[in-house]
């Protein structure tokens, strides 16, 4: 059955304009997209981004102004969100779909425990008293240790690492090269040179987690390093050991996270951020790129820190001038202090 406008706003629960019998046939970008398509736009004050644009159906805000455009709309509060959910019914095949088989070359301890419909790929390795829920995928070069927990309809791509203990929720995502349960970084100074600390803690992840490739998660070194439900890390992360990540919490790439810090629920944290350990943010913090935070946050809203790019001589020159803002204070301070004394 071919899907039409009708069908579509129909399945999604949304109001339309335009011809009900209008076909779609596909998904794009404003840029891309030819006649057939559908694309979105997330707030009237990006219409001037609709110019030249060819898709046949536009999902819009609510107060979208019907008569400024020649296009069948369908209207949604969310026009993002929205836009998602018909990804999956106009193109679902190019979601990927396991059809739940073990490749002969991946290593399955018989001590391990498989649940129905899970997908093993090549050269995969599951260790003893792994526990393994209905619906997952394991993808190739996976790794799973001894005594690790994976739950139900969980997605592993190729070469993602499970430690030993760890436990990971349902619906989870890990992409390509994910750690999770290496060892923290615990050291202890002694007669001239450094013990490493065992760490005997594990790694646990909440329900619905997401973690982009190549990110990592330490193992705590007495209690566990938690990531709670509904995360989203980006990759090339690194969490480090004891580390509490709040729940639904989002945190771009090339972020650094130090050993027992603790993040707050619906946090924000842009690319490149810098948390030193032994700290805590509460709920609802938002982090912009580069930033270093050095001490507790004790407030919600948004925090920044370092300077903007500059044109390289002014930067200098800039740079500079920071040796002198001591000595600039205390002469400010002791022209008001005897500006006080003159009155």
């Amino acid at each position: 059955m071919k899907l039409t406008l009708r069908r579509l706003a129909g399945q999604l629960q949304l109001e339309f304009r335009g011809e009900p019998d209008q076909e779609i046939s596909g998904v794009a970008s404003l840029i891309s997209a030819v006649s057939g398509d559908l694309c979105f736009i997330r707030h009237k004050k990006y219409l001037s981004e609709l110019s030249g644009c060819q898709c046949s159906v536009l999902i819009v805000p609510l107060d979208f102004d019907q008569e400024t455009i020649d296009k069948s709309l369908i209207f949604a509060e969310n026009p993002h969100f929205q836009f998602v959910q018909a990804m999956a019914i106009i193109e679902p095949e190019l979601i990927g779909k396991d059809d739940y088989q073990q490749h002969d070359s991946a290593q399955i301890s018989s001590a391990s425990r498989i649940g129905k419909n899970v997908s093993i790929g090549a050269l995969a390795v599951i260790e003893d008293d792994v526990d393994i829920g209905e619906g997952t995928s394991i993808g190739a070069g996976c790794i799973i240790e001894k005594g690790a927990n994976i739950g139900r309809q969980c997605k592993l791509h190729s070469r993602v690492t499970i430690g030993h203990r760890v436990v990971v929720g349902d619906r989870c995502v890990l992409h390509p090269g994910v750690v999770l349960g290496s060892d923290g970084f615990g050291l202890v100074w002694h007669q001239q040179h450094w013990v490493k600390v065992p760490q005997i803690g594990s790694v646990i992840i909440g329900d619905d987690v997401e973690i982009g490739a190549n990110t990592t998660v330490d193992r705590g070194a007495l209690d566990d390093t938690v990531i709670e439900q509904g995360c989203k890390l980006d990759n090339l992360i690194q969490i480090g050991h004891n580390a509490r990540i709040g729940a639904h919490t989002a945190i771009a790439a090339c972020v650094g996270i130090g050993g027992s810090a603790k993040i707050g629920r619906h946090c924000k944290i842009s690319g490149g951020v810098m948390v030193r350990g032994h700290l805590s943010i509460v709920d609802h913090v938002t982090l912009t790129g580069m930033s270093m935070v050095i001490k507790d946050i004790k407030l919600p809203g948004v925090y920044s820190s370092g300077t903007p790019l500059l044109e390289n001589r002014q930067w200098h020159k800039n740079n500079a001038r920071y040796k002198s803002l001591d000595r600039l204070a205390r002469t400010v301070a002791l022209l008001e202090k005897q500006q006080d004394k003159s009155q």
